[in-house]
């Protein structure tokens, strides 16, 4: 039986938390779970924990690394998967202590650059791309650009899995079942933008405004005030500017008619797959991250992206929409994540991936 050993910085721990129980328990591997963050946590059913004593830019924590390899026999293992960055320390560490012909899988959740990442992430993928050879993409346009600038590398393509956060446990968010109920939620950032649901929605033409309503729920770092002032006294809209709490998200993607997500740029979205597990169709900005993942006018809408025309378009279509075109389409999403997103469905991609190359 080849051993494999998982490695998961905190932050990347949601993306697994589902495939590896699942590949214990499905496949012909013997998996190592550790999950190493700065938090102090107890150790999981699944998983040790380990906290990390320094910071990333500490050279001591390059030693702590070397030891932790060297006490779990890091040589021992046929495969290394790591959801991982530790720039620049953990993955010198890591190369170091391993064999030299046991391969490492980067889960690459960072790909192509955007304008707004910080420079230290820049450097860090840069880093990881070159000294690396196996990398995982989350979605089919990075595999697509990974391939053109790194043909030389190996990859296989797994997405995210759907996002279950259980049954509906609460009843604190107010939804109009005579109208159709739109949902913006996540923490709320300039690339999401929002400002332009915001406008989109009140500018609706009035025969489609009375039949809508918008809930905006997420926490809001910066700019608050400046939202609710672009929101001024338009009563189809509601704020809930704050942590939504998990217990709280089920009630939320179960009351609403359609998630809307008007992004300029996205990798993978994580409430996009909460929103596939709770079968809740999307209307979503025609970038790569989203069109691969919906099918427009069949299992949600897309629009143009920055473009407020197209965005009060796609939700007037949904408007509009008979009770049988609505259960239809729910229909349609629900047959779509089964084949692409379900649990079952991602995990096969990474057995056969690791089994190619072992």
């Amino acid at each position: 039986m080849k051993r494999i050993l998982w490695l998961t910085e905190s932050w990347a721990f949601d993306t697994d938390e589902q495939i590896v129980p699942y590949l214990k328990r499905h496949s012909d591997f013997s998996l190592t779970w550790l999950v190493l963050g700065k938090e102090d946590k107890p150790n999981g059913i699944e998983y040790e924990y380990i906290k990390l004593p320094y910071s990333y830019g500490n050279i001591k924590l390059y030693i702590f690394f070397r030891k932790i390899f060297k006490q779990i026999r890091v040589k021992d293992y046929d495969l290394i998967y790591s959801s991982f960055h530790g720039f620049p320390f953990y993955y010198p560490a890591l190369l170091k202590e391993k064999d030299k012909h046991t391969p490492v899988v980067h889960a690459a959740h960072n790909v192509d650059p955007y304008p707004v990442w910080p420079w230290k992430l820049r450097i860090t993928v840069k880093f990881e791309f070159a000294v690396l050879t196996s990398f995982q993409m989350f979605s089919k346009h990075t595999a697509r650009w990974f391939k053109e600038h790194y043909p030389s590398k190996s990859f296989f393509y797994a997405p995210m899995v759907v996002k279950d956060f259980g049954p509906v446990q609460t009843d604190t968010y107010k939804v109009d079942n005579n109208k159709v109920n739109l949902l913006f939620f996540g923490n709320v950032v300039a690339n999401k933008r929002l400002d332009l649901l915001i406008d989109a929605v009140k500018e609706l033409p009035d025969g489609i405004q009375q039949h809508v309503h918008l809930n905006i729920c997420g926490k809001c770092r910066t700019g608050k005030e400046v939202f609710l002032h672009q929101i001024g006294d338009c009563k189809t809209i509601s704020t809930y500017f704050k942590r939504i709490p998990d217990e709280e998200i089920p009630e939320l993607f179960m009351k609403h008619q359609f998630f809307i997500l008007p992004y300029q740029d996205v990798a993978q979205s994580g409430p996009h797959m909460i929103a596939y597990n709770y079968n809740l169709p999307v209307i979503a900005s025609d970038i790569s991250g989203f069109a691969e993942r919906v099918e427009d006018g069949k299992n949600g809408f897309l629009f143009h992206v920055n473009d407020k025309q197209a965005l009060m378009e796609a939700i007037s279509k949904a408007v509009m929409m008979s009770s049988d075109d609505y259960q239809n389409m729910k229909a349609e999403l629900k047959e779509f994540v089964d084949k692409n997103y379900s649990l079952q469905a991602v995990s096969q991609r990474y057995i056969d991936y690791f089994d190619s190359i072992l």
